[in-house]
C-alpha cells in the first residue's frame, strides 16, 4: 500500500462535489503532508491515542476521588468528559482505519479465527463510497472537534470566570464579618485570585487533569485537522451546521435529564437560581447552541489553512521539477 499522501499532485484533489474525489474515511487515513508518511501517521495516531486513554484514566480517578460529592451518575453529564469521550473515540476509529490501511489492506486474506475477527473490526467500513455513510461518520468528526473548542472556551471563557468571581465574593463577605467584629482580615483574603492563578499552588494533578481535559482535546484537534488527515469541507455544509446544532439541543435536553436524575447542573447558567431567571437560562442556552455554529465555522477554517498551503507547496514542488526538467 502507498505510503504517500493523498494531497500529492499539483494542485490537489478534485474539489468536494466531484464525484470521483476520495471518500472521506480514506482521508483521515492519510496526511496531506509529504513529511507525515503512512507508517509516521500510524505512530502519531497510536501515541495520540496511548495519551487519550492514560489522561482519561487518570481523570476517571480524579472524577471518582477528588470530585466524589454527589451522585456519581452525575459525571455521565459532564459536557467535558463527554466531550473527551468523543475526542477519543473518534482516534480510535481513525487509529484503527489507518494502521490496517497500511498492514492489512485486504482484511479477507487474513485467517485465522480471533485475528481475522480483530482485522475486520478495525478496517475501513464497506462501500466507503456511500454518500449516507460519509455523511454520518463526517458528523460525528465535526462534533468531537466542534464539542471539545466548546469545552474549552465555555469552560475557560465562562465557567473558570464565574468560579473565580464566586471566590472573589466569598473572600470579600469573610473579610468584611472580620472586620465588623473589629478583627484583622487575613492576608490570604485579600489575594485576587485570576482564572488560572487557582491552577497552581495546589500540586500538579489537579492543574493537569484540568489543563488536559479543557484545553489539550481542543489542541489535539487542531492538530488533527492541520496535520493527520486531509479531509475537506463537506458538500453537504448545511446539513454539518444542522446537524450540529441538533446535537448541541441534544445535549442540553440530556443536561435537563442529568438534573432530573442526580440534582445536579452540569453548568451553572443552566440553573435558574444562578443566572436569575428563565429567560437568563433561555439565552444562555441559545448561545450554547449558537456557539457550535461559531466553533465549526472555525474548524473549517483551519481546513482552509492547510488546503491552502499544501496546494501552495505542492505548486512549488511542481514548478521546481517543471525547471529541472
Amino acid at each position: 500500500m502507498s505510503s504517500t499522501p493523498l494531497l500529492s499532485a499539483a494542485g490537489g484533489l478534485p474539489g468536494p462535489h466531484v464525484m470521483l474525489d476520495h471518500p472521506a474515511f480514506l482521508r483521515v487515513s492519510h496526511s496531506p503532508w509529504q513529511c507525515i508518511p503512512q507508517n509516521v501517521l500510524v505512530a502519531l495516531r497510536g501515541l495520540t491515542l496511548a495519551y487519550l486513554v492514560a489522561v482519561g484514566a487518570m481523570i476517571g480517578h480524579y472524577k471518582s476521588t477528588e470530585e466524589s460529592e454527589g451522585s456519581p451518575w452525575r459525571h455521565f453529564f459532564d459536557f467535558g468528559l463527554i466531550s473527551y469521550a468523543l475526542v477519543s473515540f473518534y482516534h480510535l476509529i481513525t487509529f484503527s482505519w489507518t494502521f490496517t490501511h497500511l498492514y492489512y489492506p485486504d482484511p479477507d486474506g487474513v485467517q485465522g479465527g480471533v485475528e481475522s475477527w480483530i482485522i475486520r473490526a478495525m478496517s475501513l467500513p464497506a462501500n466507503m463510497g456511500s454518500l449516507r455513510k460519509q455523511f454520518y461518520f463526517t458528523l460525528f468528526y465535526a462534533t468531537a472537534t466542534v464539542f471539545a473548542f466548546m469545552n474549552s472556551s465555555i469552560y475557560w471563557f465562562v465557567t473558570r470566570q464565574h468560579e473565580t468571581a464566586a471566590l472573589l465574593v466569598a473572600a470579600a463577605t469573610a473579610t468584611a464579618t472580620a472586620t465588623a467584629k473589629g478583627a484583622s482580615p487575613s492576608p490570604v483574603l485579600l489575594v485576587v485570585d485570576g482564572p488560572f492563578s487557582i491552577l497552581f499552588g495546589e500540586g500538579w494533578f489537579k492543574p493537569f487533569i484540568i489543563c488536559n481535559l479543557y484545553g489539550v482535546t481542543a489542541a489535539i484537534m487542531i492538530l488533527e485537522t492541520i496535520f493527520l488527515n486531509s479531509t475537506k469541507r463537506p458538500a453537504a455544509l448545511g446539513s454539518h451546521f444542522l446537524g450540529l446544532m441538533v446535537h448541541s439541543g441534544l445535549y442540553l435536553a440530556w443536561a435537563a435529564l442529568g438534573k432530573v436524575w442526580t440534582d445536579i447542573f452540569p453548568f451553572f447558567w443552566l440553573d435558574e437560581k444562578e443566572v436569575g431567571s428563565k429567560e437568563a437560562v433561555t439565552a444562555y442556552c441559545i448561545g450554547f447552541v449558537l456557539l457550535s455554529q461559531f466553533m465549526y465555522t472555525l474548524a473549517l477554517g483551519f481546513v482552509g489553512i492547510r488546503e491552502g498551503v499544501t496546494r501552495s507547496l505542492a505548486e512549488r514542488a511542481s514548478s521546481l521539477e517543471d525547471m529541472e526538467d
